[in-house]
């Protein structure tokens, strides 16, 4: 499936709401900033999920994900300036620093003891990583098919 150019305007326009530290756009705001209708927007979204654009909630239209940036709070909060932003995971957590091309400073919690683990990016150079370690369950290949759990 060939995404649009409307398609990766509106992949744009969620990251850059999200890099931003908005919410991601709903249907309704998408449809208002693009004039589209509602179905329009619903359609682009889900060639945007199937495609692995973005991943959407299951069973809606909601925005859940646009890696490296999670739409929902999670355990992976990137601190930039005053702004904090939310990573899917460790990876991830990097991913948006280098995405911004910004220093940022990381609060993560450890994922079984909910130990709190900080680390910085500083001139694209990862610093003070307590000595911490980042485990990949699975394959990069496998992780769509549940990309939450991942």
């Amino acid at each position: 499936m060939r995404l649009s150019d409307t398609d990766w305007d509106i992949r744009l326009f969620i990251y850059k709401s999200l890099a931003a530290g908005d919410r991601a756009p709903d249907l309704a705001a998408l449809s208002a900033h693009f004039e589209i209708k509602p179905e329009a927007a619903r359609a682009a979204l889900r060639r945007l999920h199937d495609a692995h654009a973005l991943a959407l909630r299951a069973g809606s239209c909601e925005v859940l994900m646009a890696n490296p940036l999670s739409a929902a709070p999670t355990d992976y909060r990137v601190l930039i300036g005053d702004k904090a932003l939310f990573a899917n995971c460790a990876w991830d957590s990097l991913g948006i620093p280098a995405m911004l091309g910004v220093d940022a400073r990381i609060e993560a919690r450890h994922p079984l003891t909910g130990e709190l683990i900080e680390y910085q990016v500083e001139a694209a150079q990862l610093q003070s990583c307590q000595d911490h370690l980042v485990h990949f369950a699975l394959p990069f290949r496998l992780w769509y098919d549940d990309i939450i759990d991942t």
